[in-house]
């Protein structure tokens, strides 16, 4: 990891009449947290510590008396997760605390990527008056990803099904409970096949609100959601955005995302309802992307035999036909070559075609390959004559 603190970039002091200047430097050290300090004797700091599924910020130095801010230190928080393929998320929120020290640890994407997280806070947000801010750039490498596979789920209460209202976020309370707090979900629409789903979920209007989301993944022809196929929790530290780890399925076909807040003591806990729309995910099978593929070692006329073949680089295994009539299938090469014999002397006389159906090793989609080839007949032979 990666440790910054950041300080007052200059420090001055007037005697007799000259000003002189110090200079405290940045330290970049091997963790990947992030410092932040404001400019005053009793500095506030938080660090940011990063992994591959969240981002923990730890507020400290912040005033545990007083009672400015009606007695509250309420820095803002911002985090953006540039992942190595795919669209960019943003985080952000403000944290709210009475003490001195207070951590918040928010949900990222489990997928490796660039973290850049953030805080700052002005005069007006801390219990003393103190403010500034600061930003860090945190590398999250090696991320694995949840395999899912349909067989043997595990069974749980079905949620309370309610008639779905198609929108990009779906909100939805508790019902028959006097709260502000809602909860809007939202499936990743489309992958294929050995990529990645997940569910979001967005907090609003939550007084401060802790506990756990759990994002729980079902078929979509699981009209009850009553058989789980994946389950995740994660941790909530107030309003904002919280992202599922990302889940791999083994299958094609669509899925769709449940996402339930647990509450606390100062909020009620919420659900999102099974066969909502904007909850549904399709995993389909990924394109076929043919290789060339090339047959060689056969000549415009036969007489007797041909040797002919497919160089073995990138090829899993090759199918040969004479005039569309199988003749063998390979699977090891031979002295970098996929071979074959043929003996023209079984052949009528005339055209013949010879072709391979090749499957290559980073693809499942077979290419073929074709030549043809006249057998003609031998050279008639002199006579002999005795005498």
């Amino acid at each position: 990891m990666r440790s910054e603190r950041f300080t007052p970039t200059s420090i001055h002091v007037r005697r007799r009449g000259a000003i002189f200047h110090r200079s405290l430097y940045i330290i970049l050290l091997a963790a990947a947290t992030l410092a932040i300090s404001a400019a005053s004797a009793a500095a506030h700091t938080v660090n940011a510590t990063a992994t591959c599924e969240s981002v923990t910020f730890d507020w400290a130095l912040f005033s545990s008396s007083g009672n400015g801010n009606g007695g509250l230190n309420t820095p803002a928080w911002t985090i953006v997760f540039k992942p190595t393929s795919g669209s960019t998320t943003t985080l952000q929120g403000i944290a709210s605390f009475a003490g001195s020290t207070s951590s918040l640890t928010v949900a990222t994407p489990g997928d490796d990527g660039v973290v850049t997280a953030s805080s700052s806070w002005s005069s007006a947000e801390t219990r003393d008056g103190n403010s500034n801010s600061g930003s860090t750039t945190l590398i999250i490498a090696d991320c694995p990803a949840a395999i899912i596979t349909p067989a043997a789920p595990a069974v749980r209460p079905a949620p309370t099904t309610v008639a779905p209202t198609v929108a990009s976020l779906h909100p939805v309370e508790t019902a028959n409970v006097p709260v502000t707090l809602a909860l809007s979900t939202a499936g990743s629409p489309r992958a294929t096949l050995g990529g990645t789903i997940r569910d979001t979920a967005v907090l609003s209007g939550g007084s401060s609100p802790t506990g756990t989301i759990t994002f729980a993944l079902y078929s979509a022809s699981d009209a009850t959601c009553s058989t789980v196929l994946h389950e995740a929790t994660v941790a909530v530290g107030g309003d904002g955005s919280y992202l599922s780890p990302p889940v791999m399925p083994t299958s094609t076909g669509s899925y769709q995302w449940v996402a339930s807040y647990g509450g606390d003591a100062n909020n009620q806990s919420v659900s999102g309802s099974c066969n909502d729309p904007t909850e549904r995910s399709a995993v389909t099978a990924a394109l076929c992307v043919r290789s060339p593929a090339a047959l060689r070692g056969v000549p415009e006329t036969v007489r007797n035999s041909l040797s002919a073949y497919v160089p073995a680089a990138g090829v899993k295994s090759v199918t040969f036909y004479l005039d569309s009539r199988r003749l063998v299938t390979l699977t090891k090469p031979s002295h970098q070559r996929f071979s074959i014999e043929i003996d023209a002397r079984t052949l009528s006389y005339g055209i013949h075609r010879l072709s391979a159906k090749v499957t290559m090793l980073s693809s499942s989609c077979a290419t073929e390959a074709m030549g043809s080839f006249i057998r003609i007949k031998p050279d008639s032979l002199s006579p002999t004559f005795a005498g």
